[in-house]
């Protein structure tokens, strides 16, 4: 046990030293809109949890996780009226290894285009971008350590930008009972729009899961810490119930956001396939945002 906490406390102070070494104002803000149902309705509490291939978005050590040989999930997200997010992963694994992948297409519609005092604008424009990566996780001495490569693209009207970037992360098992999760995301070039170059959006993220035995495992309590160079530290609680081959309900709550706050959902399970759904309420009169989830194992 002494080493693995020696493996684990040293790989946190190079995330940290590599993710906070220089703090300014960030771009690529889709970076930091999460991917899957489970994590939303869980307030993406899940760095130390992962059930499906979704969890590799938050940690990359994740991908491990999943039964089963096979997954590919879709995934679509309707954050507000004019912001849509579609998603689509899959992988393989072998007995320690995994390696999988996902694509991210995001859109936000109809910004009002200014050029001058005129009250009126003179049109409306688009942000679109899109994210590419490939996930690979390996066991070690009962430890996962993943890797995440990742291609980002954003066009914003006339203007585009580009970066290459890596995660990196690890999830180790304290008991049967509790389990701890860490990693460091967006560590990678600068996009840089027409002259001005920005930081990536980056972060790191610790986490635990505590599954009592009393509940049969069952269920688990989830909880996280998420810190940002740029902005405030967030923290992210959640827990679930999952009754078999059946169904699982989940709740959530992020602490230290503007506008997001509680989040609940589900899933329902039948043979190979799951459904998975999301609800999370947004504050400051932003609406809410639903996230509908496939997943085939097989």
């Amino acid at each position: 046990m002494t080493r693995k906490f020696l493996i684990t406390f040293i790989l946190m102070l190079i995330f940290s030293g590599i993710c906070l070494a220089s703090a300014g104002s960030s771009s690529f803000a889709f970076l930091r809109l999460g991917s899957g149902s489970r994590p939303a309705a869980l307030a993406e509490a899940v760095t130390a949890s992962g059930v499906d291939i979704t969890s590799a978005f938050y940690n990359p050590a994740l991908l491990n996780s999943f039964d089963g040989k096979n997954q590919v999930v879709f995934m679509h997200n309707s954050y507000f009226s004019d912001v849509t997010e579609n998603y689509l992963a899959l992988a393989s694994r072998g007995e320690q290894a995994a390696m999988g992948g996902y694509l991210i297409l995001g859109k936000v519609s109809d910004f009002e285009r200014r050029t001058g005092p005129d009250p009126e604008p003179s049109g409306t424009f688009d942000e679109n971008n899109f994210v590419g990566a490939l996930t690979y996780t390996r066991g070690i001495d009962n430890i996962d350590l993943g890797v995440t490569f990742k291609y980002a693209f954003e066009k914003i009207d006339y203007a585009s930008a580009s970066a290459v970037m890596f995660d990196l992360g690890l999830y180790m098992p304290l008991t049967d009972e509790i389990s701890v999760g860490g990693a460091v995301k967006n560590i990678g070039t600068k996009p840089k729009f027409q002259r001005d170059a920005f930081e990536l959006p980056r972060e790191i993220r610790v986490g635990t899961a505590y599954k009592p035995n009393y509940f049969q495992q069952r269920l688990v309590f989830l909880g996280d810490g998420v810190f940002y160079p740029d902005i405030d530290t967030k923290f992210n609680l959640g827990a679930e119930y999952t009754l078999g081959q059946y169904y699982a309900l989940r709740a959530g709550y992020g602490a230290g956001y503007d506008s997001r706050g509680l989040s609940f959902g589900g899933g329902l399970f039948y043979r190979q396939f799951k459904f998975d759904y999301a609800f999370v309420n947004y504050k400051n009169d932003l609406g809410n945002a639903h996230r509908f989830t496939l997943v085939a194992t097989f």
